[in-house]
This record gives C-alpha cells, structure tokens and sequence, in this order.
C-alpha cells in the first residue's frame, strides 16, 4: 500500500482512484491510514465477500479464509487489468501497473 500510495499521484492524472480493501475492520484499518500517511480509501471485508466476487479468497489450513494480493484496473465499469497472485510475497511490479494504467487510461498520456 505504500507503493500505490507513492504511485498515487500518477494513477490519479491517469483517471484512475485507488481504493484499498482489507480484512482488517475499521478502526485498524484507521490507525494503519495514520501510521502509514496512507490518502487512500482503506474498506474494510472481513468476511471476504468483496474477495470472493472477485475470486481472490483462499482458505490455508487452520484459518478460516485469506485474500490473495490482488490489483485490477477498472475503466467504465469493467475490470480492464487483473493480478493475482496466491504468493503472498510475491507483489505486482510497480512499473507493470504503471504500464498497464498508462496503456488503459481514460486520459491517455500524450492524446
């Protein structure tokens, strides 16, 4: 979440709002906003419904449910650009999602 946020200002001349989802609830996801200097809506899905619509829950043994980082790039209501990734560790390069935002953008650069 750091990253976007240090991406944010990019993102957002290319017509595109982050928008967070956790499974945190929100008075964490609060205190992480503060702690972390994060401008970003934080949403709150403990119950991972969010994460099964958009099929990135899992369930590892002994827990009750996980999402999988995920990003997607949404332009007129469509979902344009996914990663997933069920390697927690492993996270989207920030120059493919710039990439991909630059190639889906409403405000395409240059135009």
């Amino acid at each position: 979440m750091v990253q976007l946020q240090a991406d944010s200002d990019t993102l957002n001349e290319l017509g595109f709002r982050i928008i967070a989802v956790c499974i945190d609830p929100p008075e964490v996801l609060a205190k992480t906003a503060v702690d972390w200097g994060l401008g970003m809506p934080l949403l709150s899905d403990p119950e991972l419904k969010l994460a099964h619509a958009y099929g990135v829950a899992f369930r590892p043994e002994g827990r009750p449910g996980l999402p999988v980082p995920a990003v997607f790039l949404v332009t007129e209501g469509r979902v344009r650009f996914q990663y997933v990734n069920p390697v927690y560790r492993v996270r989207l390069a920030r120059e493919v999602l710039l990439a991909a935002a630059r190639a889906l953008s409403p405000r395409r650069e240059g135009e």
